[in-house]
């Protein structure tokens, strides 16, 4: 059934009114940006229409209730729109029918059709004729002469019958032509001229794909879906390339944990050090009892046993020098004495760890523990990591680069995870050496977020080179159409979007740089444009 509406564009504003269960709806938005405007003062009057002010139920939305509303004709309506410090008048026409228009069940029922009982009527004459004309005659063997008593029995013209008919035809043909279309034609579905308006009337206030490739969405379903626009302007910048990503700990602030010797771990305390746990240069993360061989194990206790002798002889010899009186004992003796004792004194506290003392294993920097590969009792050789640690809030992005480009240049870089979150990045260098026939590309992350994870791959773009001019939009402006060509959709009014083709180029973080196929001051969607690309 058609819905009555019409629409009104001013300098920064834009009305939409549609007549819903004899109420007047009207949708107001901003023109450049289609964001609905709250808060408004809409006044709606006309000729014999006296002025009302419309009450806001919603987002951008007012009504307005009046008897002018429920009835018909054509009603040229002004609209005089106060928005903070804007004030706009709009106008336009709303066509509300003619008021003898069928109700939607009489629409949709043939049987409520009277022309189709006229042409019923004159197709089942037409074959009671055709029957007539054409009975089957009797044989002559089966008829009854009676010379005597007999007339002669008038002859049935065959070519006049056929003439006859050939009449009735053409009466029915004539009786075809002259009835109106739209005795044919549902409600909403006039095809005379002046009746079909694709993208407001025809098939209801719903959202649909127009036969030209348009598509007709209501505002309802443009505020449930959060439609937004821009205006599109040209501008210079860069384009960009993109590499594949994976990030990577900041070396200056990596650290690594490693058995110095072979041995046994220990507990450090009553809980091992666990991943994630935040530690601090110097924290003890565990023990390591060192192992030897058995006959390093024998060579140690003799060494061991050797300088423990000595030392007790040493000290004998000291306390027996100094338990002397006078001048018998040259001080150089007790020197001597003095100076063997305390190196067999460092000899035996060297050689005590190696003996049986636990090492400790200490956290190199502050951060958290990323790898924990310690187990109470576990064995482990020397040079084997045991713990490492990372620093969340120093990230590095380590992408890979043609080995055939230049990328001294890059005046501009952003790192872009899966969920479409972007993030700048800093260029720190790129490797002088090919690693697998491609460059290694090095980029510090400056604000790193939760999100952020030692060996997610990301996308990373870099921007260099001369600037190319073109319209920059975000990335989800941009979508696929049916034939697999990116496109975006272009606002043409309130309620009407139409798809163009476009060729984009990459730019730092979610954004996109236009070159080829949209005008600047087009108002181009730029959020809910992959909903509006599946209507059907």
């Amino acid at each position: 059934m058609e819905v009555p509406r019409l629409e009104s564009v001013g300098t920064e504003l834009e009305l939409v009114a549609v007549v819903i269960d004899d109420e007047l709806v009207i949708y107001l938005d901003e023109s450049a940006t289609n964001a609905p405007v709250d808060n408004a003062s809409i006044e709606v009057s006309g000729y014999d229409i006296p002025a009302t002010a419309a009450k806001q139920t919603d987002d951008g939305t007012y009504l307005l209730k009046s008897e002018w509303v429920s009835g018909s004709g054509t009603k040229a309506l002004t609209f005089v729109v106060t928005a903070g410090d804007r004030i706009e008048l709009l106008n336009g026409t709303l066509d509300l029918g003619t008021g003898d228009d069928h109700s939607p069940a009489q629409s949709s029922s043939l049987l409520a059709q009277p022309m189709l009982w006229i042409l019923m009527g004159v197709a089942s004459l037409l074959g009671f004729l055709l029957a007539f004309a054409f009975r089957p005659v009797a044989p002559p063997a089966e008829r009854i002469e009676d010379e005597s008593t007999s007339r002669p029995r008038p002859k049935f013209d065959v070519v006049s019958s056929k003439k006859h008919v050939a009449h009735l035809i053409v009466l029915v043909l004539a009786l075809v032509a002259i009835t109106p279309d739209d005795a044919f034609a549902g409600s909403g579905h006039d095809h005379g001229p002046g009746g079909h308006d694709e993208s407001a009337t025809s098939g209801g206030y719903v959202p649909r794909k127009l036969p030209d490739g348009d598509v007709f969405l209501p505002k309802p379903s443009q505020r449930l879906l959060n439609v937004r626009t821009t205006v599109a302007k040209a501008t210079n910048t860069r384009t960009g390339q993109e590499l594949i990503g994976t990030v990577i700990a900041d070396p200056a602030s990596e650290g690594k944990v490693q058995a110095p010797m072979d041995g046994a771990i220990e507990l450090a305390s009553e809980d091992f050090a666990f991943v994630g746990e935040h530690v601090k240069a110097g924290d003890v993360l565990a023990y390591l009892a060192p192992s030897m061989p058995v006959y390093e194990r024998g060579y140690l206790e003799q060494l061991t046993a050797e300088v423990d002798g000595k030392l007790r002889i040493a000290e004998q010899r000291l306390k027996r020098l100094q338990g002397v009186r006078g001048n018998f004992v040259a001080q150089k003796d007790i020197d001597d004495t003095q100076a063997e004792l305390d190196a067999l004194r460092e000899q035996q506290r060297v050689l005590e760890p190696k003996s049986g003392q636990r090492i400790a294993l200490k956290a190199p920097v502050d951060g958290i523990i990323s790898v924990a590969n310690v187990r109470s009792g576990q064995v482990v050789n020397a040079r084997d990591t045991l713990f490492e640690i990372v620093d969340p809030e120093r990230l590095w992005i380590e992408a890979i680069g043609l080995s055939s480009r230049n990328y001294d240049e890059i005046t501009a870089a952003h790192a872009v995870l899966d969920q479409g979150q972007s993030f700048p990045i800093k260029h720190v260098g790129s490797a002088p050496a090919l690693r697998h026939q491609a460059r290694p590309l090095f980029f510090e992350v400056t604000a790193p977020d939760a999100a952020w994870a030692i060996g997610t791959k990301v996308r990373v773009v870099v921007q260099s080179g001369a600037p190319v001019k073109g319209i920059v939009l975000p990335e989800a402006a941009v979508v696929r159409g049916t034939n697999g060509l990116e496109q975006i959709w272009i606002k043409v009014s309130a309620e009407q979007f139409q798809p163009t083709a476009v060729k984009t180029e990459p730019l730092g973080g979610a954004d996109v740089l236009v070159t080829a196929g949209v005008e600047t001051g087009s108002r181009v969607v730029v959020s809910g444009s992959e909903f509006v690309n599946q209507v059907r």
